[in-house]
């Protein structure tokens, strides 16, 4: 199951005896555990009704005494543990107990990262309950996420827009919602949110979003466009070492994307987020390993330039990019 799945059953009002939530999208995992809460423990009987464990200093035994324990002042009572480890997964009490689980109990163990879905225990729970995944979200997936996230707040935020914030934070959904909230919160009242509202109250997002732009340019072998977008970022005020520093690390990526075996071998060597790994993949099909090599080059005879005055920075940079283009990519 996944977060979506799991968001619907909340909504209908079904409650499992016992969850394994697991992934690295903390945030939406968060949010599920607020979800519960805010669903099984009245307001003031947290204290009676809600217990959070570290599943690293406690044991299976302890939980399941936590587990068995009925609630004081609701239907339900909430436990939570966070970062169970083999010890507790594989514990011969908690196996039992999730055998037939207290019927007024909702445990919710937390795991990061991933899980051996193998495990006795983890098996135990999707007979039980439920194991959600919390996984990154893809490209499209944080766009419309963030447009959720708008829509739901008043704002209408255009797709173009979306595409800028979600650049801009790598495909982290936490600084993606954070930057968002930075725009709602500026305009001060519901309306739409432009890409230049955007760009216009973020500069890291305008530069980093110019820099996808810029090196989409290079790779189709446009010239007036990259030169022009190079002068955008030289004018908005950014240095010219660290423009040729971001272009550098894109291309950088690019290169590392040729010599991996396929996406998926690029994505767990490199750690980048899903939208940032398929960003390159596409970025890639307009470079040739021998392209991407012969550019990165160009970037360091440039910065050799740059740092020995041979030239304003500027036009060394515009140098390298007429010598990118005119070289087969």
């Amino acid at each position: 199951m996944n977060w979506r799945e799991l968001n619907e059953e909340l909504a209908e009002g079904k409650i499992a005896p016992v969850y394994l939530f697991y992934g690295t999208e903390g945030y939406l995992l968060e949010r599920a555990l607020e979800k519960l809460k805010e669903k099984l423990v009245a307001p003031g009987a947290e204290a009676f009704d809600c217990c959070e464990l570290d599943g690293r200093e406690t044991t299976a035994a302890a939980v399941v005494l936590e587990a068995a324990t009925p609630p004081a002042l609701a239907a339900w009572r909430l436990v939570v543990v966070k970062e169970p480890g083999a010890e507790i997964l594989q514990g011969e009490e908690l196996h039992a107990y999730l055998a037939d689980p207290f019927p007024s109990t909702c445990l919710v163990l937390v795991a990061g990262g991933d899980v051996d879905k193998r495990l006795k225990g983890i098996k135990l729970i999707e007979r039980a309950g439920r194991v959600v995944e919390f996984a990154p979200l893809k490209t499209r997936e944080l766009e419309k996420w963030l447009q959720q996230e708008a829509a739901a707040a008043g704002y209408s935020l255009l797709p173009a827009a979306a595409q800028i914030l979600a650049q801009a934070a790598g495909g982290e959904l936490r600084p993606a919602r954070n930057e968002l909230f930075k725009v709602m919160t500026y305009m001060g009242r519901p309306g739409a949110i432009t890409p230049d509202a955007v760009l216009k109250l973020l500069p890291a997002a305008a530069a980093q979003a110019t820099v996808f732009q810029l090196v989409d340019a290079l790779g189709n072998r446009n010239a007036p466009q990259a030169v022009a977008l190079l002068r955008r970022l030289l004018d908005r005020g950014e240095q010219p070492l660290g423009v040729l520093s971001m272009l550098a690390r894109q291309l950088r990526l690019i290169y590392q994307y040729h010599l991996a075996a396929d996406q998926r071998e690029f994505a767990a060597k490199s750690g980048l987020r899903p939208f940032v790994v398929q960003k390159i993949a596409v970025q890639a099909g307009n470079f040739s390993l021998e392209g991407t090599g012969r550019a990165l080059n160009e970037l360091l005879k440039a910065d050799v330039a740059i740092k020995s005055g041979r030239g304003t920075a500027g036009s060394v940079l515009e140098r390298a990019i007429w010598a990118i283009i005119k070289g087969e990519p």
